[in-house]
């Protein structure tokens, strides 16, 4: 009676332990009483890396110095994006965001393999939802872009730096990261700096010093000549 009794105890015990297992698998959340009532739940935690296409490499790039290879206007650009449940228990709901913002003056939006471009004025970004992820599942989403013509971009070489966000759950920073890369234009247009407002006007100052000089010029040249005459 007693082995039977104990039987019964370990089943029991067994079956519960995998109906808690099971149950945090599902609900993907790890909750836990605090001090004064309540509980807390945590939700996983995701990391992120993304990369850059290097042309000349053939090669993905966590950055893109402008001696290893610089764009070129309407050139492709190419990014990668590995998100990755690095907690041990299930993301219920796995998104990145790309703030394209950072971008919108130089290139256009072309593609991705999976995400959804937001192009409204407040909020250019490519946006990829994977809802869940297992501990320690990870998944690879790729986008294109394209720099615009040389007179939408300044002359010479412009370096720019596109950051990505991860997010577990609601609009909480996960993780974050960003790939950097360089473009070059010899017929881009020229970037001028207005002088502020109580600044002087340099244009302006210059003029007055190219007169005070031919001033000073005609003066000595008729101070010359009146010696000569004497």
């Amino acid at each position: 009676m007693k082995v039977n009794i104990q039987k019964t105890v370990s089943y029991l015990l067994i079956v519960t332990g995998l109906l808690l297992f099971f149950s945090k698998m599902v609900s993907a959340k790890e909750c836990h009483t605090v001090y004064g009532g309540g509980e807390v739940c945590e939700t996983g935690d995701l990391s992120i890396d993304k990369k850059v296409y290097n042309p000349e490499a053939n090669q993905y790039w966590d950055n893109i110095d402008s001696n290893d290879y610089t764009f070129g206007p309407n050139e492709d650009v190419k990014f990668s994006l590995r998100i990755k449940n690095i907690s041990n228990i299930k993301v219920d709901s796995a998104r990145i965001n790309d703030d394209f913002d950072r971008l919108d003056d130089y290139m256009v939006y072309v593609s991705s393999d999976k995400g959804d471009y937001r192009a409204q004025a407040t909020d250019h970004k490519v946006k990829f939802d994977f809802g869940g992820l297992d501990p320690n599942e990870e998944v690879t989403v790729y986008f294109v872009s394209r720099f615009k013509n040389d007179g939408s971009i300044p002359a010479g070489t412009t370096c720019l730096t596109n950051i990505a966000h991860a997010y577990s759950h609601d609009d909480s920073t996960s993780d974050s990261d960003s790939a950097s890369f360089c473009v070059k234009t010899d017929n881009g247009k020229i970037i001028t700096t207005s002088t502020p407002s109580t600044g002087f006007d340099l244009g302006l100052v210059l003029a007055l010093e190219a007169l005070a000089f031919a001033g000073l010029g005609s003066l000595a040249l008729k101070k010359a000549s009146s010696i000569v005459k004497k």
